[in-house]
This record gives structure tokens, sequence and C-alpha cells, in this order.
């Protein structure tokens, strides 16, 4: 997994996410609202109350504090933009 940011001001930064096909990113959230613009792939991304396939044009809102993980079928690019104070933990390993 390789994240990057490419723009930041002072309200929003803007991450560019790449995984690998057979990937998984584990269980994560966001301390922002985070909003997702898939561009190239397919994952599948795990929500607590469903399961959402990414594909290019998938645009997904994940809300603040909410829990999910990521399973890569083929290698993914996609765009996460966050308040520019936000921080990404991982709580599962």
């Amino acid at each position: 997994m390789e994240m990057k940011e490419v723009h930041a001001n002072p309200a929003y930064k803007v991450l560019e996410v790449t995984l690998d096909s057979g990937e998984k990113m584990p269980q994560h959230y966001a301390s922002s609202d985070a909003f997702l613009i898939v561009t190239k792939g397919k994952a599948k991304v795990q929500l607590p109350d469903r399961e959402e396939v990414l594909e290019p044009g998938t645009r997904l809102h994940i809300s603040a504090s909410l829990p999910h993980s990521l399973q890569v079928e083929e290698e993914v690019k996609a765009f996460v933009v966050l308040a520019a104070d936000a921080q990404i933990e991982f709580t599962d390993f």
C-alpha cells in the first residue's frame, strides 16, 4: 500500500492511495469524514452494515470514525479527500 498526500490547504487534504492486487487494508477509520474517488482497479470495502464494490468512477462517502476494511481484487488507485487535520487510525492488525 502506498499513500501520499498530493494536495493540502487549511481546510482539506487529498491523498493518493495505491494498493496491489490481493492486498488487504486492515480495519481502520478516519477522524473526519472521507470522500473516496476510485480511478483504477476493483476492490470491496467492508462497512459495518454493508459491503460496497469499488471500481473506476465509484465515489463513496465514509463518515468520521466509521470502521471499514478493504480487499483488493485488481490493483486500485483512488483519491481520498479528508479534513486537513484528519488522522487515519488502524484498529485491526
